[in-house]
């Protein structure tokens, strides 16, 4: 069950089921079965042999919409298009028999935020049971009928790691209703949406048998392993995924994000994307059947140790696409054969070189020539009609990547104009549209510029993987692409000493919260000590470094803790924070120092340290001779015996408004749309008819019909930096053939609105003009919803934007 933003369509990757079986034994309140040397502990379950649904076992959602934890609306259907209104009546969701009915049924129910035409219920254990590890048995029986979504799911009691689904989602079983022979188990990991990723199987049930018989869903997790299980049988272990923050350099350690209290929910939908709308086959009343919910933990062995997954040299298949003698994937990465247009849907592609895609239903249309930039040829690809989709216009290669193999794509690029596209690495329609990498937004100018990024390929083996240039929806400035290049890069080590440009938000410290990296936290650090005993470690519970000292040392230098690659710029002041403490009252010293590690740039800093964790603070300028882009951050810990913990070490500059790092004045790019969509993402839902372009220097978007809901049609720039504290001036110019409402929003990947206003606009253009303070440092976009308007639905019409500018106020 996935918790997404409505508009983004999530087509669900499945893989042929399989596995080996093994006998199940009778379940027990006390032991539940065993897996060789296994035995399972109940610590928790619900047998529903009370008259009612207890409620110091479960809790409900309630309603149709995701909120933001101020309760404001942020999206309807659940993220998914679901259709019903959860509700906590006993007509959805009661006890009869000693079994948990949740009932759908098809009724008009209204409430504030609109008018639903199913009801069903959802509960969940949050905030009442929530577990790290263990085995987790659901017997359940699913009704059958298209548009029908019976789910077991879990989500982590705190997101740990970001928004959905940074910290991760595990879905025990999802059912199609219309397709009742086969379930799923997924996971959903990676980045917060839309750089999501997700893997799983189908299990199949024998001939004669379904979803709408008794069958028992279980996993068992452990650290660094996941097995599905469907009546004892097992169809599916996973061991690799992953978890990375917007403000990390790396990934967080592994067994991020599943290494968290998990709490679980079972809910009955209606509608949405897995398994579409209900139609005229499908009857009402339906429900879902629970015997019972145990949970368990291991008894007689420790938990599996986890295993850190790690990328292999991929041997491809020899009927596969195979690399060049130099390595890379891509053939004619110069451009120097003619591109294969690809304008119906039914036109093959070219196998092994570039094709030019615009296919009707996208309404994009392009050109293709060659030029050559110091003697090196390069395509320039004239997006004349860019469509409403980055996809409208795309460059596309097919290559064959192999699973658990990492991969390196680097190309250089530039535009007639500022302007962005999108880069990713994917599969096709029989791979459901799946993402190997993330889709990377790449912001070109007029200098030609080399761009690169890395992916895992944590997916089956893919022999017609797509490496797909997106041109669409920017306007029609010209782009160029030359020096194209996908390579494995398996074997290559990160530089931990490489200089290290500031993180978002300023930091110039990789790694400072101790829980990103390998398995042990410490990438990017190196301690060192002369003494043999001592050791670093971080907690994994605490996730904060410990330098645990076995003996006395005469010198603080003699250990110390050292981070290199700081950038550091001449005459330039900076202030370092951390969190510290010690064993008992002691102190050490933190300097800066060059390259070669033997003059200090700065006089060592003093500082104290008490068996009470605090936090510190040390401020110098930068006067080296000139500005360092290698120098070293040290802390000495030598001098006394006593151990040293330190966590959350966070490096600025500092600039003329105080306490704020690398501020953005106007975060908002192209906000006078002359270089048409440019920086703007549009968006259209499949229950609305419309077109959104850039001309004569305003976005005009042509609606013939606005849909169901206010995002249906939408417009938004993403990736805009606000900053705590400071005063923003928000400024647009719209008007309307026809008098209607439109909503604006500021809000982050997680959905939480720091400004939405409903205004309503008419013929006359006017300019409105908002202040806004944040009140969190975060990462935003501003969204302008441009579908359903109040009232009765609306004609064919046109809205005009113009002149939008989100700047900080003197």
């Amino acid at each position: 069950m996935k918790k997404i933003y409505a508009f983004a369509l999530s087509a669900l990757l499945l893989m042929p089921s399989g596995g080996t079986a093994f006998a199940d034994d009778d379940v027990d309140k006390k032991v539940q079965k065993k897996k060789g040397n296994a035995k399972w502990s109940l610590t928790w379950s619900d047998e529903f042999d009370k008259p009612k649904i207890d409620p110091k076992k479960w809790t409900y959602d309630i309603g149709n919409w995701i909120k933001d934890e101020d309760g404001n609306l942020i999206t309807p259907g659940w993220g998914n298009n679901e259709k019903q209104y959860y509700t906590n009546s006993d007509e959805n969701s009661f006890i009869k028999d000693g079994k948990l009915i949740i009932r759908a049924k098809k009724e008009s129910i209204t409430d504030d935020s609109g008018t639903y035409d199913y009801s069903s219920a959802k509960l969940k254990t949050k905030g009442l049971f929530s577990q790290t590890y263990g085995r987790y048995e659901v017997r359940a029986k699913s009704p059958t009928g298209k548009g029908l979504w019976p789910a077991v799911w879990m989500l982590p009691e705190k997101d740990r790691y970001g928004g959905w689904a940074a910290s991760g989602e595990i879905d025990i079983m999802e059912a199609w209703g219309s397709k009742p022979n086969k379930v799923a188990g997924t996971l959903h990991y990676g980045e917060t949406w839309p750089n999501n990723r997700y893997t799983g199987k189908e299990f199949e049930f024998p001939f004669n048998e379904g979803i709408n018989t008794w069958h028992t869903y279980a996993i068992e997790w452990e650290p660094g392993e996941i097995r599905w299980y469907v009546d004892g049988k097992l169809y599916q272990t996973q061991n690799e995924w992953y978890a990375k923050g917007p403000n990390n350099p790396i990934k967080y350690s592994y067994p991020a994000p599943f290494d968290q209290n998990f709490y679980l929910i079972m809910n009955l939908a209606v509608g949405g994307w897995f398994d579409g709308d209900p139609d005229e086959t499908t009857t009402f009343p339906q429900q879902m059947e629970i015997d019972y919910v145990r949970v368990y933990e291991l008894k007689n062995r420790d938990y599996r140790d986890p295993v850190e997954p790690t990328p292999k040299p991929v041997e491809l298949p020899e009927d596969a696409k195979q690399p060049l003698e130099d390595g890379n994937l891509i053939y004619d990465g110069n451009f120097e054969r003619p591109f294969t247009r690809i304008d119906q849907n039914e036109t093959p592609f070219d196998p092994s070189y570039w094709n030019l895609v615009t296919l009707p239903e996208f309404s994009g249309k392009a050109s293709v020539e060659n030029e050559m930039i110091d003697n090196k040829n390069f395509a320039v690809i004239t997006p004349h009609v860019p469509g409403s989709f980055s996809h409208s216009v795309q460059a596309i290669q097919l290559l064959s990547l192999g699973k658990n193999g990492r991969y390196k794509v680097s190309f250089d690029a530039k535009a007639a104009s500022d302007r962005q596209m999108t880069v990713k690495v994917g599969g096709g329609a029989d791979r459901g549209w799946g993402k190997y990498s993330n889709e990377e937004n790449i912001k070109l100018g007029t200098a030609l510029s080399s761009y690169s990024f890395t992916f895992d390929m944590l997916a089956d083996t893919d022999l017609a993987a797509r490496l797909e240039f997106n041109l669409g929806n920017n306007g029609s400035v010209p782009v160029w692409i030359g020096n194209v290049r996908v390579e494995e890069v398996t074997n290559e080590p990160i530089d931990e000493s490489a200089s290290k440009p500031p993180l978002r938000y300023g930091n110039h410290i990789y790694n400072g919260t101790f829980d990103q990296g390998a398995m042990n936290r410490l990438t990017y650090w190196n301690f060192v000590s002369k003494h043999k005993k001592d050791r670093a470690v971080v907690n994994e519970k605490t996730r904060e470094f410990h330098a645990d000292l076995k003996g006395h040392s005469s010198k603080k230098t003699d250990r110390y803790l050292v981070q290199k690659g700081i950038q550091l710029i001449k005459g330039n002041e900076y202030l370092l924070t951390f969190k510290g403490k010690a064993d008992r009252a002691r102190s050490i010293e933190i300097g800066v120092l060059d390259e070669s590690g033997k003059q200090f740039y700065v006089t060592p800093a003093k500082v104290t340290l008490n068996k009470k964790s605090g936090t510190h603070e040390v401020r110098f300028t930068y006067e080296g001779e000139t500005s360092d882009y290698n120098s070293q951050l040290i802390f000495n810990l030598g001098g006394n015996p006593a151990d040293v913990y330190l966590d959350d070490i966070f490096l600025k500059k500092l600039t003329n408004i105080p306490d704020y790092n690398d501020v953005e004045l106007n975060p908002l790019k192209n906000g006078d749309f002359l270089s048409g969509l440019s920086f703007w993402n549009p968006y259209i839902h499949y229950d609305a008819t419309a077109v959104i372009i850039g001309e004569e220097g305003k976005a005009k978007i042509n609606i013939d019909s606005e849909g169901n809901e206010p995002w249906s049609v939408l417009l938004e720039q993403g990736d805009l930096k606000l900053v705590e504290g400071l005063n923003y001036e928000l400024r647009f110019s719209v008007s309307s053939q026809l008098v209607r409402n439109i909503e604006v929003t500021l809000e982050n990947a997680q959905y939480k609105r720091y400004f939405a206003e409903r205004i309503e606009i008419g013929t006359e253009e006017t300019t409105y003009t908002y202040k806004i303070t944040p009140t969190e440092t975060d990462t935003l976009s501003l969204k302008f919803l441009l579908g359903k308007s109040l009232g009765s639905p609306l004609g064919k019409h046109e809205i005009y934007l113009d002149d939008v500018q989100l700047s900080v106020l003197e």
